[in-house]
């Protein structure tokens, strides 16, 4: 085989890697018409979520598993309560994180509230901490140390990214 057939072929196995993986997770152009962009600090005010179904299901062992780490995921809220068009937006430290955070939100179920009851579908963000002192430590140094792990996956631009 020669140099160049070589690295045709190279070329080709990873089109063909990449390709799932770039089309799991769907641009945000392609949202349904109509689904209204939230930030998640407003999620509360159209659905809640069934803390039952926010499962994670974490490794025992690999890389970066034990840093404290943030990941940002997007997601939209369909008229049934489920996710769709779940997408990892951010993760730091970059690690095997990600994924975990990514299927907890594939998992999750919501409730329509009394104010949505119409079911209208949402798209926002979701930032989870792994690692991290719990939110309701009133620790000032817990509070500090939460926040310097959070702050990193703030999405500031995600509503300027609506089209």
């Amino acid at each position: 085989m020669t140099s160049s057939s070589a690295r045709c072929w190279l070329l080709l196995i990873l089109v063909a890697v990449a390709q799932p993986l770039l089309a799991e997770a769907p641009a945000v152009d392609a949202l349904p018409a109509g689904v209204q962009k939230i930030p998640p600090d407003r999620l509360a005010r159209f659905w809640l979520l069934d803390s039952d179904s926010a499962q994670a299901n974490v490794p025992n062992s690999g890389y970066g598993l034990d840093a404290p780490t943030c990941v940002a995921v997007s997601y939209l809220i369909e008229k049934n309560g489920t996710t769709s068009h779940v997408k990892l937006e951010r993760v730091v430290p970059p690690g095997p994180l990600g994924k975990v955070a990514a299927n907890v939100v594939k998992g999750m179920r919501f409730a329509p509230t009394k104010d949505n009851a119409g079911k209208d579908p949402v798209f926002t963000y979701v930032v989870m901490p792994f690692n991290a002192p719990g939110a309701e430590s009133t620790a000032p140094a817990d509070r500090a140390e939460r926040k310097r792990v959070l702050d990193p996956c703030s999405l500031p631009d995600f509503l300027a990214d609506a089209k």
